[in-house]
């Protein structure tokens, strides 16, 4: 399978490759702020796609959290330079398509719309697209892209429980830090009732899918 890179995307209408630092603007909702990644000078663009891809990027939910942190090699921190440089560009939210990997799409209008359902909010300003719900307007998505190619159809599928999986777990963490007494609860949600069903957990699935592939 591809390698799987959160906060990753494209121009809707252009194809233009950008990373995405605030899915929904402040008072804003309805706008984006990105980096045309491409557009970056050779003196920031390595060590900005760097802290994309580091273990710090890949677990936050929102690119700026780690921008805030990483510093460019003249010593710089990232998100001010490219504040002060003009490199942030707000673009409309439903003219960003995240992609995770190369065979992947998903509107980025729809993964915030997936990602309040989660976190037990009202999604501000997103609306799905059509009156399809996130699940229908996805797996119309996938059927495209993988003119019936089985292999991929499931690859596609793994991914987007993936990406619902770590704003879950980061969820999880967020409660236990405001409430130390939910440790055990949020650690162990399958005891209290209320967990994911046997065999869902991103690291089941993902054997599932090999073993599907394999036997095919």
């Amino acid at each position: 399978m591809a390698s799987f890179i959160k906060h990753v995307g494209k121009h809707k209408g252009t194809g233009t490759r950008l990373s995405v630092v605030f899915m929904q603007l402040p008072n804003e909702p309805e706008n984006a702020l990105v980096v045309y990644s491409d557009s970056l000078p050779d003196k920031y663009h390595q060590s900005f796609m760097d802290a994309i891809e580091s273990k710090e990027g890949q677990s936050s939910k929102e690119l700026y959290e780690v921008l805030t942190r990483k510093v460019f090699p003249n010593g710089q921190g990232m998100l001010d330079t490219l504040h002060k440089e003009g490199y942030l560009g707000k673009v409309a939210a439903d003219q960003v398509v995240m992609t995770p990997n190369s065979a992947t799409v998903i509107p980025l209008p729809q993964l915030l719309s997936e990602m309040s359902k989660i976190s037990g909010e009202d999604a501000v300003g997103v609306q799905e697209e059509r009156g399809q719900s996130f699940t229908e307007n996805v797996q119309e998505q996938i059927d495209t892209d993988a003119a019936g190619d089985n292999k991929k159809i499931a690859q596609n599928l793994l991914i987007q429980a993936m990406l619902l999986e770590k704003e879950a777990e980061k969820k999880r963490a967020e409660a236990v830090r405001f409430d130390p007494s939910l440790t055990e609860k949020a650690e162990k949600p399958a005891k209290k009732g209320r967990g994911r069903p046997a065999g869902t957990t991103a690291k089941a699935m993902k054997a599932r899918a090999e073993a599907a592939a394999v036997s095919e």
